[in-house]
């Protein structure tokens, strides 16, 4: 479908690709992985053609369709609804029925049945309505509104203006309007960042029945597990092609490297041995000869190239936090809700009054879906959300809290390090600094820029990093993984995993989930539903309590169905009756509905031409009519009007005897 050979590609004088080479069929499902920086955002962006290649070929099937989902929010009409941004994809068929409308309106219009004009015109209504419904455009409402809501939007959330969301929200919609316009190609980078759990095994599933190919960026390994059955590495300027997932990927990838280092370092040892022999026996006459045979063999050896250096590995560690009370946290009466500026309503967030209590050593996941309260009881368990209840920290608690919104209030002219190291309160801290900073990918120089030159996720790196060194023993960080790759994520996790105090994270990645929740907080409907064990029991959990429900549903609505049913034996015969003759007008209505549209097109037509007449008649009337010198004009021109109401009279007529056939042809039936 799309073949990458060969390409090379510069950026200023820095060269991304050179000899890259993808092949991408249909159906495939290709993770794209690497370093930050190492071009994998770029390659989508050259698979879009948005960029062009200075050497090779990017070659596509003719009319092979490519859609792309970036990283960063476009342009987009915010004064639309939802609704109506998302429908865009549809824009064909919308204008189709434009066109099919103006085509009606027309076909009413012709008299000559036999004319040119009116048999192309049948001709282009037959091919838009075969093109209309390929396109699904009869479904366009309906399928919009599933893939929104799919990607978490409430229903009464499609009628709003876009204006009135979030850049993570308007990115849903982007990313709803690529999904529906259906292009033989995806291209997405990063489409988990602004999703939560639901909305992502919402995606996944959609994804999976995606009849085209889908290519990806994504730093959740979770979903790349799931998704994939390619990998393609983008490493040394080209690309390595690993078959199945992403675990496959890194079980191939380490014996490849094992096995290059083994060759490589067998190699070496050859050349060293042979080179030693060479140099012992170069004087001696007796050994000339195989001193020259074992020149020439290193000269034709096919040198292995050396195995790239392995990044050295990072061992970040909390510092050993002070000893808590037993119950480090309790809330009672988990009551909250906002009052909406413009319409001065309440938004209700928490609604049961429910208790929650937090043990020393938790290790707790709070997910559920965007809405549901999940910052705002992160900063209820701080202590800086005012609701109707009470926080009552226990002995020796000592909080930290990590949020997004904290890398705006860091200092614009201190460097990277500085600011770190303000927020370290022990020695310890200190000399953690540089592997934690290290960790978070602000390595060498990198320490002593300013914050103010940072873009917006290298700011939310740093506010990371600090709240990280704060010596605390609860932890509160509310999306920690945002802006990290895999390695960092999983320094992380195993720094969260060793660490011997209390933890509550907000995340929607699954993996690093995985690597340390001991419980998971669902926060939904108002309240906070408790899972005591990991995330793959609480994934087990809920989706079993998912489909208990599904089944109560059905069971409740199959007794409700048979107590009536019992209720109403004796008038089983009447309800039989009208049920006949409701599914009978439903028939004639929907049978008859096209012969009833063009009677009513006709008698318009009537109204008209019959007003028309009237105007002329008055205007005949009157005496000074035949001192007109194109009074014999006018005449005409009555007379051909005259004519044209007789014939759709006659139409008129036609239709209506067509009609009461219909109905009673089907009345018999």
């Amino acid at each position: 479908m799309i073949q990458i050979s060969n390409i090379t590609f510069f950026v200023t004088n820095r060269a991304i690709f050179s000899g890259a080479s993808l092949q991408i069929n249909q159906g495939d499902r290709i993770g794209l992985v690497g370093p930050n920086g190492a071009g994998k955002t770029t390659l989508l962006k050259i698979i879009s053609g948005e960029y062009q290649v200075e050497e090779g070929s990017v070659s596509k099937i003719k009319g092979t369709t490519v859609g792309f989902l970036r990283q960063e929010t476009l342009e987009q009409s915010v004064n639309l609804s939802v609704r109506e941004v998302a429908m865009q994809a549809f824009d064909e068929a919308i204008r189709i029925e434009k066109r099919l409308d103006v085509i009606t309106h027309r076909l009413g219009e012709i008299t000559d049945y036999e004319s040119d004009e009116y048999m192309n015109m049948l001709e282009e209504m037959q091919h838009l309505h075969e093109r209309h419904a390929i396109l699904e455009g009869d479904k366009k409402v309906a399928k919009t509104e599933e893939v929104l809501e799919g990607l978490g939007f409430k229903t009464d959330d499609l009628s709003r203006p876009l204006e009135e969301f979030s850049g993570g929200w308007r990115m849903r919609v982007a990313l709803a309007k690529l999904l529906l316009e259906r292009p033989d190609c995806l291209l997405l980078d990063e489409p988990t960042n602004h999703l939560d759990i639901d909305s992502i095994e919402w995606l996944e599933i959609y994804l999976r029945n995606y009849p085209g190919a889908v290519v990806l960026v994504s730093h959740d390994k979770f979903f790349l597990d799931r998704m994939v059955n390619r990998i393609s590495e983008v490493r040394s300027k080209r690309l390595f092609d690993y078959p199945g997932n992403y675990d496959d990927y890194e079980r191939i990838r380490t014996e490849q490297v094992e096995q290059h280092k083994r060759e490589y370092d067998s190699q070496q040892k050859q050349i060293e041995d042979t080179e030693r022999f060479i140099s012992r026996f170069r004087a001696k006459a007796t050994k000339a000869r195989q001193v020259q045979s074992r020149i020439k063999a290193l000269d034709r050896m096919d040198l292995i190239d050396e195995p790239e250096a392995e990044m050295a590995a990072i061992n970040f560690k909390f510092p050993e936090p002070p000893r808590s009370g037993q119950v480090v946290v309790k809330v009672a009466g988990l009551k909250k809700h906002y009052i909406i500026p413009s319409t001065k309503e309440k938004l209700h967030v928490f609604t049961s009054g429910q208790e929650l209590e937090i043990q020393k050593g938790d290790k707790i996941a709070l997910i559920g879906p965007n809405g549901a309260g999940k910052s705002t009881l992160a900063r209820i368990l701080f202590n800086d959300e005012p609701f109707d209840g009470t926080v009552t920290y226990g002995h020796n608690v000592i909080s930290s809290f990590f949020a997004q919104h904290l890398s705006d209030v860091m200092t614009s002219e201190a460097t990277i390090l500085s600011e770190v190291e303000a927020s370290a309160k022990s020695g310890e801290a200190r000399s953690q600094i540089r592997g934690l900073l290290g960790c978070f990918l602000f390595s060498g120089d990198d320490v002593f820029k300013p914050i103010k030159v940072l873009s917006g996720g290298e700011r939310s790196r740093v506010a990371l990093a600090k709240s990280l060194l704060e010596p605390a023993n609860f932890l509160i960080l509310d999306e920690p993984t945002n802006h990290l790759d895999m390695r960092s994520k999983q320094v992380l996790v195993d720094a969260i995993h060793a660490y011997q105090g209390t933890v509550l994270v907000i995340s929607h990645d699954r993996h690093f989930i995985q690597g340390f929740a001991t419980k998971v907080w669902r926060a939904e409907n108002g309240r906070v539903f408790e899972y005591e064990g990991g995330f793959d029991y609480y994934d087990w959990k809920y989706h079993q309590e998912l489909e208990q429900k599904k089944s109560q549903k059905q069971e409740g609505k199959l007794a409700q169905s048979t107590h009536q049913k019992t209720g109403a034996q004796e008038s089983g015969n009447q309800k039989d009756q009208k049920k006949q003759e409701a599914e009978l007008r439903n028939l004639i209505h929907r049978e008859t509905q096209p012969i009833k549209r063009e009677v009513e097109k006709l008698e318009e037509r009537l109204k008209r031409l019959e007003a028309e007449k009237e105007v002329m008649e008055k205007e005949m009337a009157h005496p000074e009519f035949y001192n007109q010198s194109n009074y014999k004009a006018k005449l005409q021109e009555f007379g051909n009007l005259e004519k044209k109401i007789e014939q759709i009279t006659e139409q008129w007529m036609d239709k209506q005897e067509q009609l009461e056939q219909k109905i009673a042809s089907l009345s018999k039936g």
